[in-house]
């Protein structure tokens, strides 16, 4: 299957779920992930978080972890056009179209930091890291230089056998469901 049938299947799969499952869900995924940091000693106020503003048919994490880390960072663009990690909480994201999709970031006068555990969405993960995303390279890119923890947020939907995988590519750390904590 190549990747733009994945995306456009994973999209429509992600459409059936209604908004009371996805929450619950979400809140299933947010318990394994906060197991997942405690058990690593990655919860702490030294630690900065990366993570994503969701789209609609993304796991909701973003309140709930808010309170449990010293730091947030969210993804913005920078002058090159590059994804880069501004410090910011979720109430001060303003709508912004910087990635070509309306989404909520930084404000560009925010700090730019470096995350050292980095929450990162995409619409299909894979049981050995792999992760396919929406298409544009944004996180492949920053993850290529990326040296901290990367943990995808799934929902058990989005797991599948197979991802195919091109060089630029990368793989993951972990992997969080609702239903389970992949270790890659």
């Amino acid at each position: 299957m190549n990747k733009e049938k994945l995306r456009k299947d994973l999209r429509e799969k992600l459409l059936k779920l209604d908004n009371e499952k996805r929450n619950e869900k979400s809140q299933l995924c947010f318990k394994n992930l906060i197991e997942l940091l405690k058990a690593k000693g990655l919860l702490s106020n030294e630690i900065v978080l990366g993570l994503f503003a969701p789209l609609n048919d993304e796991i909701n994490i973003v309140e709930s972890i808010a309170e449990r880390v010293g730091t947030l960072a969210f993804p913005s663009v920078n002058e090159q056009a590059e994804m880069i990690f501004r410090e910011s909480n979720f109430e001060d994201l303003v709508e912004n179209t910087s990635f070509k999709v309306k989404i909520l970031e930084p404000s560009l006068k925010s700090k730019v930091v470096t995350p050292d555990v980095l929450l990162v969405p995409g619409l299909a993960f894979g049981r050995k890291g792999e992760r396919l995303g929406r298409g544009r390279g944004y996180y492949d890119k920053y993850l290529q230089n990326y040296k901290g923890i990367t943990i995808g947020l799934s929902l058990d939907e989005q797991l599948v056998p197979e991802i195919p995988m091109e060089e630029h590519d990368c793989y993951l750390s972990w992997v969080v469901t609702d239903r389970e904590v992949i270790e890659i």
